[in-house]
């Protein structure tokens, strides 16, 4: 029995564990002693690179990472959330610890608690043998454990490096469920570019420029915290987000659908790319059910949503929306800009690649 385990177990708090591999001792340690049905809602090894990437909704930039530690203890937590109400956290750990066959850099590890108020990232390298470096582990764990979710107060080890967010009231909203937006900055909400922003680029701001000279509104972006198949963005990425985007106003939202931003924000011109329209009109993003794809044209139409549509290059061509199949009623909404008006083949994904 584990005098630290039973200690987490007397608590309130009630979560889910997503380790990839290393790390996975303390899910052992938890689970064999007594009273682990208090504290361990589920508990999970994506071990292999297709469990993970199916676990977080796509394959990480990198496996081994802070991000990705977040990403996963992020998931935990909205699992707990559909499991049980309740005091809930979220644990998640990726790490690349000494084995048998030879690695890149160095060994280390990244570990993330996710909860209500606050998210916390630690991470940690080391010199050793498996068997002494999943002990350093397993030590460095639970004396975050501790930290974050029993004393709150006790130092953190110099050896790790902490990065934590906590977020003010106002942000808490928006890993709830309930239809949620808040805006930084001066907006009226009618005209909108949705993004991850991940990171922004020069071709975001021109979109939003060329939308606001073409309908005369003052424009924004919108930051969805929430997405459909994917993890929820955590507190320390939000203020990532933010900081690059400090010079223009920002609505962020939990909709990840464009029909519960159309609800959110009646008489909206949404700024979008033909990629990301050519999602808003496929069966298959709702379910393949033409009931509910016709759900959404009419929510469209009774919200008095509008889409600024920005051709885009997909794959080797540059496509506008008159290359897409999409619902007349949907077309009927839309209105697209010309390519000799704007053209900015830049993306967040290339950018992340070259960074």
């Amino acid at each position: 029995m584990s005098a630290r385990a039973a200690e987490l177990h007397s608590t309130d708090w009630l979560g889910v564990f997503y380790l990839t591999g290393g790390g996975a001792s303390l899910l052992a340690e938890i689970l064999n002693t007594p009273g682990a049905s208090a504290t361990v809602l589920e508990a999970s090894v994506p071990y292999a690179n297709d469990a993970l990437s199916d676990l977080l909704g796509r394959t990480p930039d990198q496996a081994c990472s802070a991000t990705t530690a977040r990403q996963l203890a992020m998931a935990a937590y909205e699992r707990a959330q559909m499991l049980r109400q309740g005091q809930l956290f979220g644990f998640g750990c990726t790490a690349s610890l000494a084995t048998n066959r030879a690695k890149r850099g160095a060994h280390r590890a990244h570990w993330a608690i996710q909860t209500a108020t606050d998210t916390y990232t630690f991470s940690a390298t080391y010199d050793g043998d498996r068997a002494s470096e999943e002990q350093l582990l397993l030590e460095q764990m639970w004396h975050t454990l501790r930290h974050c979710l029993i004393t709150n107060n006790e130092p953190v080890d110099d050896a790790l490096l902490e990065i934590h967010a906590r977020a003010n009231p106002q942000l808490r909203p928006l890993l709830q469920s309930e239809p949620y937006r808040l805006c930084l900055g001066d907006s009226d909400g009618r005209l909108l570019m949705p993004g991850s922003f991940n990171p922004v680029h020069d071709g975001h701001r021109q979109m939003l420029a060329i939308a606001q000279q073409m309908t005369g509104l003052h424009g924004a972006f919108e930051l969805a915290v929430r997405n459909a198949d994917k993890p929820s963005l955590d507190y320390l990425t939000i203020e990532e987000r933010l900081q690059g985007i400090e010079d223009t106003p920002v609505w962020l939202t939990n909709t990840p659908t464009f029909e519960g931003k159309a609800v959110l924000f009646p008489g909206c011109t949404f700024v979008l790319g033909v990629d990301t329209l050519a999602r808003i009109g496929e069966l298959r993003f709702y379910q393949n059910h033409v009931d509910l794809l016709d759900q959404a044209m009419r929510t469209f139409e009774a919200q008095d949503s509008r889409f600024l549509v920005f051709g885009r290059k997909v794959g080797d061509d540059f496509k506008t929306m008159h290359d897409l199949d999409i619902p007349a009623t949907l077309r009927a909404r839309c209105n697209g800009v010309p390519e000799r008006v704007y053209r900015n083949d830049t993306s967040s994904t290339e950018i992340r690649r070259l960074s």
